[in-house]
């Protein structure tokens, strides 16, 4: 069965992105309050692109990336693919910053049972995720790699190998979701370039007012002596 990724211009001029079987019959349910929470906030205008993959999974992962993207980058994909709605969407990748991007493709995900309490749902269905990403085999750039490598973090194994269980959330997309985003901000934070800080020395204004308030605690300690009579 074929899955569709459709783009949507809201009356707010915002763009909602979606993925369903049925184009016209998702369109109206949004049209008619009934299709998102987000589209019974912002009404839609019109049907901006839409673009036909083989399966849900492949629909999902475009769906991803396209969300990544600037309002500007998606109206900008949306002209690109509104002429013809059988073009394939680019690469879905994990956005690290403006310059870096991890393709999907280099990231494993298992789903897998939750543990804890949760009801009857936690031992019925594979609602958590496992996330396993290769660091020295992904497309990164070697300074990142050497930084990731070098970060004390527990979910990174001693092969070089991170390792991330998302299972707080009780469907397995939005757990999908929470792995990416901890993923990414682990990513992040271990190629953040840490700003060098400059030794300066105290202005005239500041020593003379640290010998000021000493000459003043020191009255203060003075007068706490034993008065002798």
């Amino acid at each position: 069965m074929s899955w569709f990724l459709y783009l949507i211009e809201c009356d707010d001029r915002s763009i909602y992105t979606g993925i369903t079987v049925d184009v016209a019959a998702r369109y109206a349910a949004h049209a008619a309050g009934t299709g998102a929470r987000y589209t019974r906030m912002h009404p839609p205008q019109r049907l901006l692109a839409v673009l036909e993959f083989a399966d849900r999974s492949s629909a999902s992962q475009a769906e991803y990336a396209i969300k990544q993207l600037s309002p500007a980058e998606k109206r900008a994909f949306a002209r690109a693919h509104a002429a013809d709605e059988t073009s394939t969407a680019p690469e879905a990748c994990l956005r690290i910053n403006s310059r870096v991007s991890i393709p999907l493709r280099e990231i494993t995900l298992h789903a897998i049972r939750a543990q804890g309490a949760g009801g009857q749902n936690v031992n019925k269905v594979a609602s958590a995720i496992h996330l396993r990403f290769d660091i020295a085999a992904s497309s990164l750039p070697e300074i990142h790699k050497q930084c990731l490598l070098a970060c004390a973090d527990q979910r990174i194994t001693k092969d070089g190998t991170i390792v991330i269980k998302a299972q707080e959330h009780r469907t397995q997309e939005m757990n999908r979701s929470a792995a990416l985003s901890r993923l990414q901000e682990l990513i992040q934070r271990a190629v953040a370039v840490q700003k060098s800080r400059k030794a300066t020395q105290p202005s005239a204004a500041a020593q003379k007012k640290r010998v000021e308030n000493k000459i003043k605690r020191g009255a203060v300690k003075a007068a706490r002596t034993k008065v002798m009579e």
